[in-house]
Order: structure tokens, then sequence, then C-alpha cells
């Protein structure tokens, strides 16, 4: 029986997000080695400020793709991001006593779990509006609110990365040392989030070097 118009459509529309997933994959391809090679930091930080496990990979994942040297079109750092006032910033307020380097994982990561817990604090326990908050910054957030409502960008991102959080959430816990992720796991991930039209390019683009004051 020949396909419906309708059925042809969402085929290629698959066919599409497949070939475009493949061609971007050396951008953002990862191994559970990469995971691995920061869980400990990531467990210890999660723990340390109350944050899932899975939310802290959820935010890695769309940051920086588990890698720890990359930067953004607008300078931010390392796995999480982080701008260069924003990491002296917030290694200020973490009384951080040794050198502060936004590409030292270790570093990296305590600092953005520490960013998230208090933006969560500062929204009133709102996770959607702590995530827009880390993508753009706390005081544009504000801003947005109060003319009407967050631009479609920042709900793109708080959406990526809770797409992002239920699926390390499937592979990793507190037996869990290594996660087992298979490659097309990843695939799968990478084909959904394109498919519902997300773009990673545009995160992080609103994100300003000036660190707002923390309550």
């Amino acid at each position: 029986m020949p396909l419906s118009p309708s059925k042809r459509n969402e085929e290629n529309v698959a066919q599409r997000s497949r070939a475009s997933t493949n061609a971007k994959r050396g951008s953002w391809a990862m191994d559970s080695e990469e995971v691995a090679a920061i869980l400990p930091l990531v467990q210890k930080a999660a723990e340390q400020h109350g944050l899932p496990e899975d939310l802290m990979l959820g935010v890695i994942w769309v940051e920086s793709r588990f890698n720890p040297n990359a930067v953004s079109k607008v300078g931010a750092r390392g796995l999480m991001q982080l701008m260069p006032k924003t990491a002296d910033y917030l290694a200020e307020r973490m009384a951080w006593n040794r050198r502060v380097d936004a590409f030292d994982p270790e570093f990296n990561i305590a600092a953005g779990a520490y960013y998230i817990a208090r933006l969560i604090d500062e929204f009133g326990g709102d996770l959607e509006l702590a995530l827009a908050a880390y993508n753009a910054g706390p005081a544009k957030v504000q801003r947005w609110l109060e003319s009407g409502g967050l631009p479609e960008v920042s709900v793109e991102y708080a959406a990526m990365v809770q797409t992002a959080r239920r699926f390390f959430g499937e592979h990793t816990s507190e037996q869990l040392k290594e996660p087992d992720i298979a490659e097309d796991t990843l695939d799968r991930l990478g084909l959904a989030i394109l498919i519902a039209g997300l773009n990673s390019q545009a995160f992080g683009l609103e994100r300003e070097d000036e660190a707002a004051p923390l309550d």
C-alpha cells in the first residue's frame, strides 16, 4: 500500500534530521568515557548544592557537548560555558582558593552548580526561569518577565536541557559509576532535538560578561 502524503513527509523529515545529525556529529558527538571522566565532579557538586545529577549532565550536554575546552561565540568557556567575569564573580562567592580557570573541569562544574543552585533560589524554585537565567543572565530574565515573558530561544533552551536531563536520568544512578551510553542512543537524542526544532547554535548568544549580584 502506498504511503500517504503526510506519512511520506514524516519519513522525509526523519531522513533529513538523521542526515543533519550525522553531519553535525563532529560538533557534538561524545562517548561514555567523556561522561565518566567528569561524573565524580558532577556527583560531588550536585550533592553539595542539592541538585540532581541528571540536571547537571543535561546542562553540560547542551552547553558544551562535554568538551572542557569549548569556547562560544561570545566567549563563554568550558563544560558549563562560564563567561570570564562571571567565573571570577562565582569564584569569589564560593571562596575558591585556587587558580580560577574556566577550562578546569573541577572549577567549571563547581561554579556552574553553585550558579544554578543560586538561580533556582533567586527565582523561587522555578527551574525553567533558572535555566533561562543561566542561559541569558538573571537581569535579562527579570526584564523579559516585566515586559511580557521569555523569548522563544530561552524556552527552547530550557526544553533542550530538560530533554537531555531525561536522557541522562535513564543512564545514571548512585550505583552506576560509568554510564553505559551507546552511540545510537545519543543519535536518537540528537534526532529528537532536531525534529523538535531546537537550535543549540542560538543558545548563549544573549549571554553577557557581567556578573549579576546573587542574593
